[in-house]
Formats: structure tokens, sequence, C-alpha cells
């Protein structure tokens, strides 16, 4: 009989002690029926209030051939499985969040203006701003804020474009840079944890 299986990549439990084959992976077979085999226990977690666990496929395999010992079993996903295991429930806080969400905001303004004009100085833009308005209206100006106007106006489409958003709106179906760079990240975090749990059994 065949059996495949589809194991992810990371799941998160909380107050569930017990991992079936269900929580950790999809599952086909034309031979058997499906939910006998989602059914099966996989591991159990410690009682511990937090940690994180590694599940290889060698286990999802050991338990289904358990159960189904002449099952030819073949697997489509994942090589390992992290679980992530919290017991503690975490209250949300409106004030908290408020907080947090401005406090950010004024450090990702800040930053940014300050970003911004430290390339403006490294890059000597004001030059620039002169050199167009020599160029276009054949006389020198020492401020010329009018060429600043069709500037800001190009800088922002520019970082509409390049972040693909407009306020919650998406002008296109690509991820965005910051999209990208968080899958990366994550797929760093997860890596990591999985080396940890391979050399601890736990973390």
């Amino acid at each position: 009989m065949d059996i495949y299986i589809l194991p992810v990549k990371k799941i998160s439990v909380k107050d569930k002690k017990l991992i079936l084959i269900k929580d950790i992976a999809e599952v086909f077979s034309k031979d058997v029926p499906v939910d006998k085999i989602q059914n099966i226990q996989v591991f159990k977690i410690p009682d511990k209030e937090y940690g994180i666990y590694k599940i290889s496929a060698i286990d999802i395999i050991k338990a289904i051939t358990n159960q189904f010992s002449d099952a030819n079993i073949n697997n489509l996903g994942e090589q390992d499985v992290l679980i992530q295991y919290d017991s503690k429930k975490k209250k949300s806080n409106k004030l908290y969040n408020a907080v947090k969400v401005a406090a950010i905001s004024l450090v990702l303004f800040f930053g940014t203006a300050t970003a911004i004009m430290s390339f403006h100085a490294d890059g000597e833009v004001p030059k620039i701003m002169k050199g167009y308005y020599k160029m276009f209206f054949n006389e020198e100006k020492e401020n010329p804020y009018i060429m600043e106007i069709p500037y800001s106006l190009g800088l922002s489409v520019g970082i509409i474009i390049f972040f693909n958003h407009f306020g919650r709106k998406m002008l296109t179906l690509d991820p965005t840079p910051i999209e990208v760079q968080m899958t990366t990240y994550e797929e760093e975090v997860i890596k990591n944890q999985l080396n940890t749990a391979s050399k601890k059994g736990e973390s």
C-alpha cells in the first residue's frame, strides 16, 4: 500500500501535548483511509511551559509503519518539522500595542529622515540641484527650491513603486522587498532552531 506524506516546515502549538500526523503533515493514500493515518500519534510534548522540538521524517515513517507494517511511505515534503510549543496564553493589551506602534513609527520616521539626509549630504544633492537649475534656467541660484518639488515627488513615487504599497493597497501581486527579506530571515531562524534542536534534543 502506498502512503504519501507532505510534512510542513514549522508549526506553533498551544495547550496541546499530543502531536498527531495531521498536525504536521498532509497525507494521501488510495489504499488506507486517510483519517486513520492522520490520527496517529507522532510525538508527546514534555511538561514544560515553552519548548522547541524537532520531528524528523523518519519519526513520522516509524509512527505510520507501527500501525501499517506493509506501507510504502513516500515523503514529498520537509525532512524535519520544527514544533514551537507555548502553554502561556498571551493577553492582548490595546494600550501597550498602541504605545508600541507609536514608538516604532517614530523610530522609523526619524531613522528614515536621517538616512535620506545623510545620503543627500554624501551625494552632494544640493550641488546637483544647483547644476540642474543652471541647466534649465541659465542662471545660478544659491537655493533653487523649485527643483526640490519634482525631486520630492519623484522620490515619493519611487518609494511607493519600490515597496509596492500605497497605504494598504498593493500595486502588483509581487512580494515587496521587506516581505522577501522577512521570508529569508524566517527561513534562517528555522534552520538555526533545527540545528540547535538536533544538537540538544530540544531547545
